[in-house]
C-alpha cells in the first residue's frame, strides 16, 4: 500500500469519526437551563440542531408582555437554552471543518505534496574519501563498501552531503 492510499484511508476513517460526532453533539437533547424547565415544548428537551433552525420551539410558554414580573425570568430560560443551542452547534459546525479537512485536505496535500519531498541518501556517493585516521591517505568508497587505502590526489575533496560513511 502506498503512503498516499494509506494516508487516505487513515483520513476516511478519522472523518466517519468525526463526523458521527458531529451528528452526536447536533442531536442529543439540550441539558435543562438553570432557570428550570426543559429547552422543548414537551417534557424533555429538543436537540440544539432543532432548536437552532427553530428557536421558537424552545418550550418556554407564552411570551411575556414586557411590564410583567415573569419577564427576567422567561428571558434567562430562553436565553439559556439558545446559548446551549448556539455552543452545540458552533462545535458541532468545527468538527464538520475538521471533517472536511481530515477527510479531503491531508490527503490531497499528500498526493500534492508528498513525492516532493526529496530522500535523504542513505549513503554517501561513491568516491575518494579523507582516512580520519591518517590524512595523508584516502579510501575509495564505491557506494556499498570501502575499497583498500591510497595516497590521495591532488586537489580538494569532494563534498557529499548526508552523513559521512563510517570508517573503513
Amino acid at each position: 500500500m502506498t503512503l498516499v492510499r494509506a494516508v487516505s484511508v487513515v483520513c476516511l476513517v478519522l472523518g466517519v469519526v468525526l463526523l458521527g460526532f458531529a451528528t452526536t453533539v447536533a442531536v442529543v437533547p439540550l441539558p435543562a437551563p438553570a432557570a428550570g424547565g426543559t429547552c422543548g415544548p414537551g417534557a424533555s428537551s429538543e436537540s440544539a440542531i432543532v432548536a437552532f433552525f427553530d428557536p421558537v420551539s424552545i418550550g418556554a410558554g407564552r411570551e411575556p408582555s414586557p411590564a410583567s414580573a415573569a419577564r427576567p425570568q422567561w428571558e434567562a430560560f430562553v436565553n439559556a437554552c439558545q446559548s446551549a443551542t448556539d455552543t452545540r452547534m458552533t462545535v458541532a459546525g468545527a468538527i464538520v471543518l475538521g471533517f472536511l479537512l481530515v477527510v479531503f485536505g491531508i490527503p490531497s496535500a499528500v498526493r500534492r505534496y508528498g513525492t516532493r519531498i526529496p530522500a535523504a541518501p542513505s549513503a554517501p556517493l561513491p568516491g575518494w574519501y579523507p582516512d580520519p585516521a591518517d590524512p595523508r591517505l584516502a579510501w575509495w568508497w564505491d557506494g556499498g563498501a570501502w575499497g583498500p587505502p591510497y595516497a590521495p590526489v591532488p586537489g580538494p575533496w569532494p563534498s557529499y552531503s548526508g552523513a559521512p560513511p563510517t570508517s573503513p
